[in-house]
């Protein structure tokens, strides 16, 4: 049964709690785009996306929508996701979470490629298991139909809905949400594809009516779409109406959720939102949102991060956070509690966190933790950060804009290719490293390297663009001895990174500070849909690394908290 409630409402419902009450968002900070939100009793989740990152899908959980934490992933066998040659920015979009009758089902779609033959879309899938918190999740069971963000809608009569976004043909490409039912047991399609929503925008192939939701609510369907594609004109639009497939009657105002007003509001491409009904009655929304550095746009590198709100409701409409724009800062609810903590791994486990991720899916295992105890050690392939492959290179999100990452290597190289470090890394095209590497004519002795791939000067203020105007350089600088640990280290700031590193004992040295529009502006042809990760790596430069590259900690640690 809804219940209708108001922020004041909520306000008084949370002071009985003791809290101190102002929500901070992001509340998955670091980029976590397109959540899903479901509640099951007293148990909150959240699901993003991954892309070319594996495995596939982290699946976040709460008790009191404040204290978030990382308790799995969907896929996570070959046997579900193998992105082998991914091109970046493919792999995994939205997910959908629902829950019927003690089964999870998690929604997605991989998608494989770009090139100009692949016109269509992929098949989405579904993947299930009864214990979210420990069990296995299934193989995929794929859906006939043909889109993307795709959904499942379990009806109160036992029909089962997938709705998606989909287009109209392979030339004309206008987008529009597609609706079938299906046979839940097979994924087999039971009806014919069938349009049933446009979206409120003038309908053309930038309209991207997708990520849509179908909700049953006292007895009235209601459709939440996004809208306006995935900048800042990126909203969040709904409609109800008498069935899961409509006629649908448009809420007169929407859009419920879009920042890009105001291009001055410091949270901005709002939208692809997901709600649920709290466990005391309460209503809460997820969607996802960027917050631009500086006041441009092309220093986004945190990508699109989740948020959360209140909803309330008047005349049967839900009303995001009040009809106010989604912010950093929200009054009167939840927790004033940052989601921001310092990362310590001296690596004293046999086993690696859930926050760790590999590009693309493995070929098989690269690092080991008990090869040398106290260390995490990467045995390194042909690969290297960039190329479009599984190298031996793992990553974790980067937080905060304004945040350390620190390690410390010890690493003999044999040859000039033998190269062991770290990276601040976006995707194929958009990474910078700072490692160790032999001497790069072929001598004896040890070498720091420094590559960037930065933007070339251009005129005017830097626009989130596509651009060809990038420049690599590749500078070495000798190290002292042969044999000590070297400390590497990246810091984040709002609108820029420095590259550093130290030989045992020694002071800093910062060889390099590039600008932040390096891993945030895509290149030609290319998108802009995650966001920055640290990570270290090993590689042979396209011959085999027998050098084991040993690193002894992981730091990373957002500053201000």
């Amino acid at each position: 049964m809804m219940k209708v409630t108001t922020l004041s409402l909520l306000a008084v419902l949370f002071n009985l709690s003791g809290y101190c009450y102002a929500l901070i968002n992001p509340f998955l900070p670091g980029w976590n785009p397109d959540p899903t939100f479901l509640r099951v009793g007293d148990d909150y989740f959240v699901v993003t996306s991954t892309f070319e990152y594996f495995p596939g899908h982290p699946i976040y959980h709460s008790k009191n929508l404040v204290d978030w934490k990382l308790i799995g992933h969907g896929l996570t066998r070959p046997s579900q996701l193998s992105l082998m040659g991914t091109p970046t920015d493919a792999g995994l979009w939205a997910p959908g979470l629902r829950y019927n009758n003690g089964t999870f089902y998690l929604v997605s779609t991989a998608r494989y490629a770009y090139t100009n033959e692949y016109r269509l879309f992929p098949r989405s899938f579904y993947v299930t298991t009864d214990d979210i918190f420990h069990g296995e999740w299934s193989d995929p069971v794929y859906f006939d139909s043909l889109g993307y963000d795709a959904d499942l809608f379990f009806d109160e009569n036992g029909d089962v809905y997938n709705t998606w976004c989909g287009i109209n043909n392979a030339m004309d490409k206008i987008y529009g949400i597609y609706q079938n039912k299906i046979d839940i047991a097979t994924g087999n399609s039971l009806t014919t594809d069938e349009l049933i929503f446009n979206g409120t925008l003038p309908l053309n192939s930038s309209s991207r009516p997708e990520g849509p939701h179908v909700y049953l609510i006292n007895s009235t369907y209601y459709l939440l779409i996004a809208e306006g594609g995935t900048d800042n004109n990126h909203r969040a639009t709904i409609q109800r109406g008498p069935s899961p497939s409509g006629p649908w009657e448009n809420n007169p105002m929407n859009p419920i959720l879009y920042n890009g007003a105001d291009k001055s509001l410091p949270v901005q491409r709002t939208g692809h939102a997901d709600i649920v009904e709290g466990a005391n009655g309460s209503w809460w929304g997820v969607a996802l949102g960027g917050r631009p550095q500086g006041g441009n746009d092309s220093h986004l590198q945190l990508g699109r991060e989740s948020f959360i709100f209140p909803v309330s409701w008047e005349d049967g409409w839900p009303v995001f956070n009040g009809g106010e724009p989604i912010s950093e800062h929200i009054e009167g609810v939840l927790e004033d509690k940052s989601p921001l903590v310092k990362y310590t791994n001296e690596f004293d486990s046999d086993s690696l966190d859930l926050t760790f991720y590999n590009v693309r899916t493995p070929y098989k295992p690269f690092h080991s933790l008990t090869a040398r105890p106290g260390h995490l050690r990467l045995n390194g392939n042909g690969y290297a950060p960039g190329d479009r492959d599984s190298a031996a290179l793992l990553l974790r999100k980067q937080t905060s804009y304004d945040e350390v990452f620190e390690t410390e290597l010890d690493f003999q190289p044999t040859s000039n290719l033998t190269e062991a470090g770290i990276s601040v890394y976006y995707g194929d095209q958009l990474h910078n490293e700072i490692a160790v590497c032999g001497d790069p004519n072929g001598g004896e002795g040890r070498f720091v390297k420094v590559k960037t791939i930065v933007q070339a000067e251009q005129e005017g203020p830097w626009s989130l663009t596509y651009t060809n105007n990038t420049i690599t350089t590749v500078e070495y600088y000798p190290l002292a001895t042969t044999s000590a640990p070297v400390k590497l280290t990246a810091v984040g700031a709002s609108t820029n990174y420095t590259l550093g590193y130290a030989e045992g004992d020694d002071a800093w040295m910062y060889p390099v500070t590039f600008d932040s529009a390096a891993i945030s502006v895509p290149p030609f042809g290319g998108f802009f849909f995650k966001g920055a990760a640290f990570g270290i790596y090993s590689t042979g430069n396209g011959r085999s690394n027998l050098v084991p590259a040993d690193f002894s900690y992981w730091k990373q640690t957002p500053t201000g908290i």
